[in-house]
């Protein structure tokens, strides 16, 4: 009997790890993806030397910044480096001014975000 209590106070805070885990990383993946959706449409429209573009770009970065390594618990940070490059090259369009690298760049981060998001979420097809 002594020995069950050990291993079911370690299997519920495993299990617990492993819920929020998954909560969190959903909650991130999902203002990464809808504030990068957001950008791009803005940059296909807007000019990158907008302040408000600008402002939305490196609020992104800080975000994503601060949730990355909290994110490495459970991904690997080899995964996850495509994401910080790009928004490090869409933060240097906004030092170029390239209206072209911006749009481009906000794309492939965008597509980078969703395709982590779906491997890495919780859905049907990851459970099976």
């Amino acid at each position: 009997m002594k020995v069950w209590i050990p291993i079911l106070i370690l299997f519920l805070a495993v299990t617990g790890l492993c819920i929020w885990d998954g909560i969190y990383t959903q909650k991130v993946f999902e203002k990464l993806e809808n504030d990068s959706e957001k950008i791009y449409e803005t940059l296909l429209t807007t000019e990158i030397t907008d302040p408000k573009i600008q402002n939305d770009i490196i609020n992104l970065n800080e975000y994503w910044t601060e949730k990355m390594d909290i994110l490495c618990i459970s991904i690997s940070r080899k995964d996850l480096q495509p994401i910080s490059d790009y928004l490090q090259y869409l933060c240097s369009s906004i030092i170029n001014e390239s209206q072209e690298d911006a749009v481009t760049y906000s794309r492939l981060l965008n597509y980078n975000i969703v395709g982590l998001n779906q491997t890495t979420g919780i859905n049907i097809l990851n459970l099976v």
